[in-house]
């Protein structure tokens, strides 16, 4: 009998199998989150702004010219909200396990989303002066954790946050 060295060949797998693999019914499930999510945020990251005469186009202009030069504010929210029920989702499907808090597991959503938050400030910042951009910073943030906690909600009723074992 041959003695095992701690080395691994390259047939072997040195990470190790995911205890939940990546399933039809969980990427539904994390797209299913997204779209609850975003139904959760709209009135907040849109209405309250709309409410307060600050809301701006603009920025989802610019967001849209990213891709298509000269695209309006219609095709940035198009993209935003096709990010919001299918990226994000899908990105948070994949990094759940290794996010904080360990329970309630649900509340990774709220993580997540604070981290792609940061993303979204830069991308979409009104440059409107101090009281736009700090209804923008108090908005989107409380917009980003409702959606947050809804992806995991629903995830975590619907399959569960995935843990891969790794």
């Amino acid at each position: 009998m041959a003695e095992r060295t701690s080395e691994a060949t390259a047939e072997e797998q040195v990470l190790g199998k995911t205890e939940e693999p990546l399933t039809v019914r969980a990427v539904l499930g994390a797209f299913a989150g997204g779209i609850a999510g975003l139904l959760v945020m709209a009135p907040v990251i849109a209405g309250i702004p709309i409410l307060l005469g600050v809301f701006e186009m603009e920025p989802l202009e610019r967001f849209a010219d990213l891709v298509i030069a000269d695209a309006s504010g219609t095709l940035g929210v198009a993209f935003f909200v096709a990010g919001g029920a299918f990226v994000l989702p899908l990105f948070f499907l994949v990094t759940a396990t290794f996010l904080p808090p360990r329970e309630p597991k649900y509340v990774r959503g709220a993580t997540i989303a604070t981290l792609f938050w940061a993303a979204f400030v830069f991308i979409f910042w009104p440059n409107g002066g101090l009281f736009v951009d700090g209804v923008f910073l108090a908005v989107t943030l409380v917009a980003h954790w409702l959606y947050g906690l809804v992806l995991g909600l629903v995830m975590q009723r619907l399959t569960g946050i995935p843990e891969h074992r790794v």
